[in-house]
């Protein structure tokens, strides 16, 4: 005889954020170890009449800790072993310095920033100012390809209104890739500024360098948005090109790639160490490939139907530094890393329409950047784009400290990422208040999604 299970299952709970904070690190540990024991006892019927977001603020010096967890065994767990990956953990007085990294195209997908377009307002507003702008002055009705299956915010769950797995080829389009990411990570920024998490420092890879400078002040959002729908029109004139990462210093290409590089292909970026990309013509990337391939050395092909920073853009500098004159520049009021130098961007480069007009042409030197950030003091590394590229960039860097994974802040789900932009929202924020964030917890409690909207 069967026995049916009729015990009722589980109700879903939406995550928890949990902060605790004390006078000194070794009252905030006996707090630690306190809390594990309550949720312990309080079990998950009891978790789940927790506030999802904290409100009481820490005083100022204390040393601070959060979690976020989806039970109360796990949370209980979690602290217990201090795990740094679920463990959030800030000293007295520790104030780190906050960089926001902000990604290329490449990984975008539709649907991109619909948890956040439903429950945080800031974002909301500011996302819907960029896509007004770009649809009434610039012809791009791009909430149609983010937002495919229905407006944002209707009542439809995020899982809902996209399936994150599919990527339909027009939001991959540098005409709409470019300007759709500078509208997404430009309000996230201004989101969690908003929160109390204003950055330090700046820096952006390619395109998301645009995004940067506008975030420190040098453009104004709308001419920033001219410029990036400009910028990404003229390389879409451009013939087909191709880019490949390979696993290798460029040292160490020469014997390889003899006759290609410098010719056809150009270093288009070091990434690391042991982290280039080349850009050129696609039949002199897939030489480059069976050569590499052929000298054992690893490489792949990126997603672009262009040649970003290579000898194919020179032919734009001339158009983009005519469009760049019409924009009034100025110099960066928060500090901002420079793709072309690898260095803290000067006023002078900054206020220069032939400067920014080379960067697309030039190598861009992130690795000289992430050394850069890392001899800053505390540096809390904030990533705003899909997924986690360039913070994983950063933890492969030979500056990296020993405990940079506690070191890194990831914002938007990749299109593989399990977990959802609430979720990512609540951990992001529980990181930043951690290392020294005022956040503003009401504004997360505002239009909070509801635990059935957020379990996928």
């Amino acid at each position: 005889m069967t026995v049916r299970d009729t015990s009722p299952a589980p109700v879903p709970v939406a995550p928890r954020l949990l902060t605790l904070s004390a006078p000194t690190a070794e009252l905030l540990e006996r707090a630690t170890d306190e809390l594990a024991d309550r949720l312990d006892a309080m079990g998950d019927a009891g978790f789940a009449r927790l506030p999802a977001v904290p409100a009481p603020p820490a005083e100022p010096g204390a040393a601070r800790r959060a979690v976020l967890a989806g039970s109360a065994g796990h949370a209980a767990r979690w602290l217990r072993k201090r795990d740094v990956r679920r463990v959030f953990t800030g000293g007295p007085g520790d104030a780190a310095s906050r960089v926001f990294l902000f990604s290329g195209v490449g990984d975008q997908y539709p649907g991109l920033g619909a948890g956040l377009y439903r429950c945080l307002p800031a974002f909301r507003e500011e996302l819907d100012h960029c896509l007004e702008v770009l649809a009434d002055e610039h012809g791009l009705d791009l909430r149609a390809v983010l937002f495919p299956a229905e407006e944002p915010g209707g009542s439809a769950s995020p899982e809902e209104v996209f399936d994150r797995h599919t990527a339909p080829q027009e939001i991959h389009r540098t005409v709409v890739a470019q300007p759709l990411l500078f509208a997404l990570q430009y309000s996230l920024a201004r989101a969690l500024t908003a929160l109390g998490a204003a950055p330090a420092a700046l820096a952006g890879y390619s395109v998301g360098e645009y995004t940067a400078a506008c975030v420190a002040g040098v453009f104004p959002v709308e001419h920033a948005l001219r410029l990036v729908t400009g910028r990404a029109r003229l390389v879409d004139g451009l013939p087909p090109g191709a880019m490949l990462a390979v696993a290798s210093g460029p040292q160490a290409l020469d014997g390889p790639l003899a006759g290609l590089l410098p010719g056809p292909l150009s270093l288009a970026a070091l990434n690391g160490p042991q982290q280039t990309v080349l850009s050129g013509p696609v039949e002199a990337v897939e030489e480059a490939v069976r050569r590499l391939t052929g000298a054992g050395l690893p490489c792949q092909r990126l997603a672009t139907a262009h040649a970003y920073h290579s000898a194919m853009t020179e032919a734009l500098t001339g158009p983009l530094e005519e469009l760049l004159a019409t924009v009034p520049l100025a110099p960066p009021a928060i500090p901002l890393l420079s793709n072309v130098t690898g260095t803290r961007l000067r006023d002078e480069e900054a206020t220069s329409p032939a400067f920014w007009a080379r960067q697309l042409s030039r190598t861009l030197r992130f690795s000289d950047e992430l050394a850069e950030i890392w001899r800053l003091p505390d540096p809390l590394l904030v990533e705003l784009g899909p997924g986690q590229a360039l913070t994983r960039l950063a933890l492969g860097h030979p500056d990296r400290p020993a405990d940079a994974l506690a070191s890194v802040v990831q914002t938007l789900p990749g299109r593989l990422e399990t977990r959802t932009e609430w979720e990512l929202l609540l951990t992001a924020a529980g990181r930043l208040w951690a290392a020294g964030a005022a956040v503003d917890w009401t504004a997360l409690i505002e239009d909070r999604p509801a635990a059935t909207e957020e379990r996928g």
